[in-house]
């Protein structure tokens, strides 16, 4: 039997059509095919996730709330801040939805010394004069806190945070680091020359 090109692209063409499902994407809600749609925990911060007070002073936590997909859930805090020591304290917020998978987010409060002396600023870009390559950027954080992208050395990168209220002195809190657990002190003199000791 002679069947022709045209009959038989046709008759291909038509099995297919007949041979083939759409598929269905009307899925229930919260629902992809057989797989369950988690909606996680959204947090709503309160003031700044950085902050900084003076010794001394009374900290009041300005607070976080989180919901899950527009309903309201439950916030757990966990760290707090020692108002009367010197140091950079990190308060957790965490909240878990009703699938059970946790969610958190956090703040850093840094306790300063004494007040942040009046147009003091140390944040920018330093280098290393024996190679001239960019080693520590600075990042000014809240008053008299900041972090570095660096305070090693040009062959270990290790980022970190420190507090300086005159311009000069800078105070580097314990701290967790990749590398252990950090501390240190250092110095700007007025020329612009950055030293840091640090310890891990």
């Amino acid at each position: 039997m002679k069947i022709s090109f045209s009959s038989l692209t046709l008759l291909l063409i038509l099995g297919g059509m007949i041979s083939c499902k759409k598929d269905n994407f009307n899925y229930p809600k919260d629902t992809v095919g057989s797989s369950k749609v988690t909606y996680f925990a959204t947090f709503s911060m309160s003031g700044e996730s950085f902050q900084s007070i003076i010794i001394g002073d009374t900290y009041t936590d300005p607070g976080v709330t989180a919901s899950q997909n527009g309903t309201d859930l439950p916030v757990t805090v966990t760290g707090s801040v020692d108002v009367n020591t010197v140091g950079i304290y990190t308060l957790t917020y965490s909240a878990t939805n009703s699938d059970g998978f946790p969610a958190a987010v956090t703040r850093t409060v840094a306790v300063l010394p004494s007040a942040e002396l009046s147009g003091v600023d140390i944040s920018g870009s330093y280098y290393y004069i024996a190679t001239g390559a960019n080693n520590s950027t600075i990042t000014k954080l809240a008053s008299g806190f900041y972090a570095t992208t660096n305070c090693w050395s040009s062959a270990t990168t290790i980022p970190c945070q420190f507090i300086c209220v005159d311009g000069e002195n800078i105070i580097m809190p314990n701290q967790p680091t990749a590398y252990g657990e950090l501390n240190g002190t250092g110095t700007l003199s007025p020329d612009g020359a950055l030293t840091y000791l640090v310890t891990i």
